[in-house]
């Protein structure tokens, strides 16, 4: 199951993406806090790859049909 859960590209961009929520919150929001303009950038720059990988990825499951 995690094989194909996995195998889209999407996916594994917003798994990255909780995984790099969750680290910055266990490292405390102090660091967040201290650096406005890099936690910004991150967000944008995860935002738009995420677009990116939806615009040229494979069609979504339900597309499909």
């Amino acid at each position: 199951m995690l094989n194909t859960l996995f195998s889209n590209k999407t996916t594994i961009v917003n798994a990255l993406t909780v995984a790099v929520g969750v680290l910055g919150y266990l490292a405390g929001n102090e660091i967040i806090a201290q650096n406005p303009a890099w936690t910004a950038a991150l967000l944008s720059a995860v935002g738009a790859l995420n677009v990116v990988v939806r615009l040229f990825g494979a069609p979504a499951p339900a597309a499909k049909r």
